[in-house]
């Protein structure tokens, strides 16, 4: 298949290149292969990239952690409400800047079909560190006042309108 690849395994931009020979992943128990239609690009990934952020050892070398596709076949196991053919967008460890992906089940969410493909990969990062953030960590219940630093961060304006819609004091 084909994926993102960086020559001498990072660097800048310029080292970026489609390598058409990277293998496809097989899904292992619980996970599910998606064909992806589309990735996000964040800071992170920019970071991975250049060799600053260190991956878990269970990541692969292929960069990207949000996309959106279709869900091409299954490993064993369990894999939830999911069917094949279905669209869904996540969030993985790495892997996503390919023509397929290999995920866990209950790192993906249905695309609701007012989302473009663009959107849905998007989504993921940002959204999913903000809910943690203001509901896991920070421990928010409607009436508390939040505040976000760095409030036009992709994970800050995510995290306002979740306090904003949760009921946050004004």
């Amino acid at each position: 298949m084909r994926a993102v690849d960086i020559k001498e395994g990072k660097g800048p931009k310029e080292n970026l290149f489609i390598n058409p020979d990277v293998l496809r992943p097989i899904p292992g128990d619980g996970e599910v292969l998606v064909k992806v239609k589309a990735f996000g690009i964040n800071r992170m990934d920019t970071i991975q990239r250049l060799g600053d952020y260190p991956l878990p050892p269970q990541a692969p070398n292929t960069l990207g952690v949000e996309f959106s596709g279709t869900i091409h076949t299954f490993g064993t196991g369990n894999h939830g409400d999911f069917k094949q053919d279905d669209e869904v967008f996540g969030l993985a460890y790495g892997g996503a800047y390919a023509e397929f992906i290999a995920v866990n089940h209950q790192m993906l969410l249905h695309k609701p079909a007012s989302l473009t493909w663009e959107q849905a990969a998007g989504i993921p990062e940002t959204w999913i560190t903000a809910t943690q953030a203001l509901f896991l960590v920070g421990e928010f219940t409607a009436g508390k006042t939040v505040l976000w630093h760095a409030g036009m961060s992709g994970v800050s304006i995510a995290g306002i309108q979740l306090a904003k819609d949760a009921g946050a004091a004004a």
